[in-house]
């Protein structure tokens, strides 16, 4: 599989104060899939995911191609 290009957007805005609404987008080479979600500050789901984000943000900035 030639996959032209990855891209992967998470957008967090505040609709209602305490309340984050993730738009999580992923385009791989055509294939388009949007979702939505909400959850509250203290959701603990939602701060897991956000720790799991960032860790795969570091991986694969640290990823080497051999």
């Amino acid at each position: 599989m030639e996959v032209k290009e990855l891209r992967l957007e998470i957008r967090k805005h505040h609709v209602t104060p305490g309340v984050n609404v993730l738009d999580l987008v992923i385009d791989a080479d055509g294939e388009k899939i949007k979702v939505q979600t909400q959850h509250k500050d203290t959701d603990r789901a939602f701060q897991k995911f956000v720790k799991d984000a960032i860790g795969l943000g570091k991986t694969l900035s640290e990823a080497r191609i051999e």
